[in-house]
């Protein structure tokens, strides 16, 4: 329908007599219409997605292509057609109004912060100066090179189309590169690039379409000053007006508990409300740069605001929106361009060939945007290959926000009406031609260039994977087998469906990729005996990396650290895992996300200030809270894994190695854990009581669940008690903690291992506690020296050094306990690492407490074999391996202290440990003190009076089963290797029988 046909319409509809009441049938049913036509396009999207899936073609190119056929031939699409013409009359800026904010908005919330910031100086080389002087060069092609006359568009015309061309699309890249497994850190700068470069291409766009205005008469004079005022107002202004508003929404948000819809909607609102209050309210900067500083707020602190349990939630409802409207947006100016072409008259032949060499020119031009910046990035954040720059360089597709803003010159009437023409027609030129061939070419462009060299450590990781799914799914067939409801399947065909055979061929070409890999490098076979070569110990660091990544998952599942804490500690094993010929540096990669320790002691001396006061205080549980959480938890993980590495099947010499690396690690951080407890021992305090409590409440909310699900309590019992935990949940966020450290006579009592002692024996040790204060490095006992006190750490942190194997104890430590085990001599020599306020309590007192309360004399054993495990690793067995925790745990609940006289006897069915004495066992074997006792049938003699734990239950079984959680099994690999081995030759024989009949 052409323009004249509807405003002979529109006429009749005027003719008709009309009052407040009267509503137009024609416009309700154009609007029928549109809905429908919407409603049609994201239907062609679905189909287009699956086959996307099926061909590689990248999807955007083809909404974009459908779009174009659509305005192609609207004319012929009746009513279809019709709801494409009234579309294509939408002006541009309700597209960026509507449609750009939320694909903003989802693109920041989803980055990864960590690896974005360490990226972020970069980004914004790339975003920032690289979009502004690739803006200038593309402009000077179009006058310089391609010789367009001032007729078709003047210098700054000319400039305006370059900011137009210079904002980048990369989505159908950053998916590839993902897909091929490409360094996160690479995917983040060109995602990050093309996030800010929206935003500052429109800013750009603003200021040369002014200057060109004003330069024809047609607009408002500007000056220099005005122009760097604009710029400055639009491109800075922006992003603090979406980090205040974070903030706001981030206040709001963790007073919601268990509402996804609440949740949602908030994220949701303020979006937009962002835009427009940054856009047309304050000072007019630039919303979409708002909306990108309101992303990265939310993707930095918001995110961490939404509990797990929404979480999800609000990420499917995002991935919806942001699905719908990257359709909507290239269907809507596909149609645009596309009715604009039907109608076109003022584009020349000779503009075709030109756009062809443009093309070209476009790609050069951003070579040498990138190759200006390229000695600085090479020196900031991840530092970039030449094989990646080429990949930049080529991935640099254009999209929606350049066709949009084209079409914003298109409508602009100050604008003469060629140029305007020729900024659509070039900018939906380059959309086309980029997603089309080089989002299709990129792949292979990347092998090309080699830009990803897989590990062959990797590659034997992956073919042990498939060989273990391959073991599982024949294990699960072996079980249905044997149930009497399956037996008539049809086992050749269920073989078939499960895609056993493929998976088969899968780990064939692996094999053979690895033995090319190993010819290519000169080796004549990969063998784990020997010297240790570089693949070795990358197979261990890899080992160890995603060992890592499973115990801090495992904390998180159990409630132990929150969700940001875990985020952080598995990117610092994501950074490793791509970095595996590099020696370990966990510690370094967590250390970056902390803030020094001086600006920490900054906020810490301003808590008490008016106003700044409550913000100091707020940001010093916040952050230290985090630090805290990130730290022990690396600590506890770091500690299992150095255990857990004696269990690889690999050199045992590679192995030892890259363990010492993980003990330099666990050092530094262990030395930064000391300084946190001493330096400030208030907050320390805060933080272990609120993690405390979180940890107790996410404990119940889990217990409830499960109950629950076991039908053990009614859904309005459980909504109710459900509730009742979330408030207290939100009542901990913003309840105020007291930061002042409590004397000892105070806090005494709240001590664990004081917690079992009478209330006399309390009043007794408040009366015998001398304060005593030690500088920096003094030695507060020597080993060997008599031990006739016990220390309790109040203020700063002590190393306890047995052989130079050190243990470092902060505020509310028992040290010296240990001691109190053998015959008053202290076992180790112990110094203040920095200024230090310790209790002293006579030996006498102590262990007078411990004859008269057993519990308490089992609590010092108990906490006196955290060093001994240490200190004598060869003697304890598989004591030295465990989790402090779950060794604990064990030890509390499964576990006896026994004390026998001499020549006295009992039993060790299940096993136990030695702390002092001699014992024999029925076949005259030798126990001393510090050994571990394996479970043994007979009865043991005591050669001496002995003191020893005997458990009910053995300690091997709990190993066993941490082992096989991990996956660590020692035999495990060589059992599935050859439970594959019998499996493929079964498939190969199966396979035979068919052929021949």
């Amino acid at each position: 329908m052409s323009s004249d046909e509807l405003g002979s319409e529109n006429e009749n509809y005027d003719s008709i007599q009309k009052d407040s009441l009267w509503r137009d049938e024609h416009k309700m049913e154009e609007s029928a219409q549109l809905i429908h036509f919407l409603v049609l396009g994201l239907i062609c999207g679905l189909i287009l997605r699956e086959l996307n899936k099926k061909t590689n073609i990248p999807y955007s190119p083809m909404i974009l292509a459908l779009g174009l056929a659509i305005g192609l031939s609207q004319e012929y699409l009746g009513k279809i057609g019709n709801s494409a013409y009234i579309l294509s009359k939408m002006h541009p800026h309700l597209i960026v109004f509507i449609f750009i904010p939320v694909l903003l908005f989802e693109s920041a919330f989803n980055c990864d912060w960590y690896t974005f910031k360490y990226q972020i100086i970069n980004i914004l080389l790339l975003a920032g100066p690289g979009c502004g002087w690739g803006a200038i060069l593309l402009g000077a092609c179009f006058k310089i090179i391609l010789q367009y006359s001032d007729d078709d568009m003047n210098w700054y015309e000319a400039f305006t189309l370059g900011s137009v061309l210079s904002a980048t699309d990369p989505v159908a890249v950053v998916a590839l590169l993902k897909e091929l497994g490409a360094n996160p850190a690479f995917n983040h700068l060109i995602e990050g690039e093309a996030l800010l470069n929206d935003g500052v291409a429109m800013v750009l766009f603003n200021v040369f379409n002014n200057i060109s205005k004003a330069s024809s008469g047609k607009g408002a004079a500007v000056s220099g000053g005005d122009i760097v005022l604009s710029f400055l107002r639009t491109s800075l202004l922006g992003p603090v007006m979406g980090l205040i508003l974070g903030v706001l929404v981030a206040l709001w948000t963790k007073r919601i508990l268990g509402d996804d819809i609440e949740v949602t909607w908030l994220t949701f609102v303020f979006t937009y409300f962002t835009f427009y209050w940054a856009e047309f309210e304050f000072f007019e900067t630039s919303g979409l740069l708002a909306v990108v500083g309101l992303g990265l707020f939310w993707c930095a602190y918001g995110r961490t605001r939404i509990r797990a349990s929404v979480e999800h939630s609000v990420h499917a409802v995002w991935g919806f929106v942001q699905y719908s409207c990257d359709t909507l947006v290239f269907l809507l100016v596909g149609i645009i361009v596309g009715i604009e072409i039907m109608e076109e008259k003022l584009i020349e032949s000779s503009d075709y060939y030109k756009m062809i060499g443009f093309y070209f020119l476009m790609i050069l031009a951003r070579f040498l945007m990138v190759l200006t910046f390229y000695p600085f990035l090479k020196c900031f954040g991840y530092p970039i290959s030449k094989s990646e720059l080429i990949v930049l360089v080529y991935g640099g597709l254009r999209g929606g926000l350049g066709l949009t803003l084209s079409l914003m010159v298109g409508c602009d009437e100050d604008l003469p009406a060629r140029f305007r023409h020729l900024a659509v027609f070039y900018a939906a030129a380059m959309a086309l031609i980029t997603n089309m061939i080089n989002g299709t070419t990129c792949k292979t462009l990347v092998k090309c260039v080699k830009m990803i060299d897989e590990p062959i450590v990797k590659k034997k990781v992956y073919k042990k994977y498939l060989e273990e799914l391959i073991v599982i799914q024949q294990d699960q067939i072996k079980e249905l087998e044997t149930d009497e409801f399956y037996n008539m399947t049809d086992w050749m065909t269920v073989s078939n469906l499960i895609g056993q055979q493929d998976f088969i061929e899968k780990i064939d070409k692996v094999e053979q990729d690895i033995k090319h890999i190993i010819q290519k490098k000169g080796f004549q076979e990969m063998i784990y005996e020997g010297l240790p070569n570089q693949d070795i110990f990358g197979e261990v660091r890899y080992r160890v990396y995603r060992i890592l990544k499973g115990l801090y998952y495992h904390k998180y599942e159990e409630g132990l650290v929150e969700e940001q804490t875990v985020r952080m500690l598995v990117e610092s094993s994501d950074v490793g895992l791509d970095k595996l010929n590099d020696n370990l540096e966990i510690w370094d990669e967590l250390y970056k996300n902390f803030m020094n320790l001086c600006s920490v002691n900054f906020f810490f001396k301003v808590k008490q200030k008016f106003l700044i006061g409550y913000f100091a205080r707020e940001y010093l549980i916040k952050h230290l809270g985090l630090v805290y959480d990130v730290t022990s938890s690396f600590i506890i993980c770091a500690e299992e894994a150095l255990h857990l590495a004696d269990n690889f099947p690999l050199n045992k010499e590679a192995i030892s190695i890259i363990q010492e690396e993980l003990k330099k690690d666990i050092e530094k951080a262990q030395n930064y854990f000391g300084t946190l407890n001493g330096s400030f021992p208030e907050i320390v305090r805060v933080l272990q009581t609120k993690k405390a409590s979180f940890s107790i409440l996410t404990h119940s909310i889990e217990h409830l669940q499960s109950t629950q699900r076991r039908g053990l309590i009614d859904d309005k019992e459980y909504k109710i008690l459900l509730k009742d935990i979330n408030n207290k949940l939100v009542k901990l966020e913003s309840h105020s903690y007291d930061m002042s450290l409590p004397s000892f006579h105070v806090i005494a009592m709240q001590f664990p291992i004081f917690q079992e002692i009478s209330l006399t024996d309390l009043d007794i040790i408040k009366k015998v506690a001398i304060e005593k204060k030690y500088a920096l490095g003094q030695v507060i006992y020597a080993k060997g020296d008599e031990c006739s006190e016990v220390y309790i750490i109040m203020r700063g942190y002590v190393v306890n050094d047995f052989n130079g194997i050190l243990i470092t104890k902060g505020l509310g430590s028992l040290i010296t306990h240990q001691s109190l085990i053998v015959d008053g001599v202290h076992m180790s020599m112990a110094k203040a690492a920095v200024e230090s306020q310790l209790y002293a309590l006579p030996t006498k007192v102590v262990k007078e407490i411990m004859i008269r309360n057993k519990e308490f004399e089992f609590k010092v054993y108990l906490h006196s074999l955290e060093y001994i495990r240490k200190w004598y690793e060869s003697q304890v067995g598989p004591i030295a391996q465990m989790d402090l925790k779950r060794l604990n745990e064990f030890l509390r609940n499964k576990c006896r202290l026994v004390k026998l006289s001499t020549l006295s006897q009992t039993e060790f069915i299940h096993g136990g440990f030695l702390f002092s004495g001699q014992l024999q066992d029925s076949k005259s074997n030798a126990f001393n003190k510090y050994d571990y006792i394996p479970p043994a049938e007979g009865l043991f003699t005591a050669v001496t009076n002995v003191t020893c734990f005997a458990f009910d239950e053995p300690i091997e079984v709990l190993q066993q089963k941490r082992m096989k959680e991990l996956k660590l099994d020692s035999q495990r690999d060589q059992e599935i290797h050859e439970k594959y081995s019998e499996i493929k030759r079964n498939s190969i024989m199966e396979l035979s029988k068919i052929n021949i009949t």
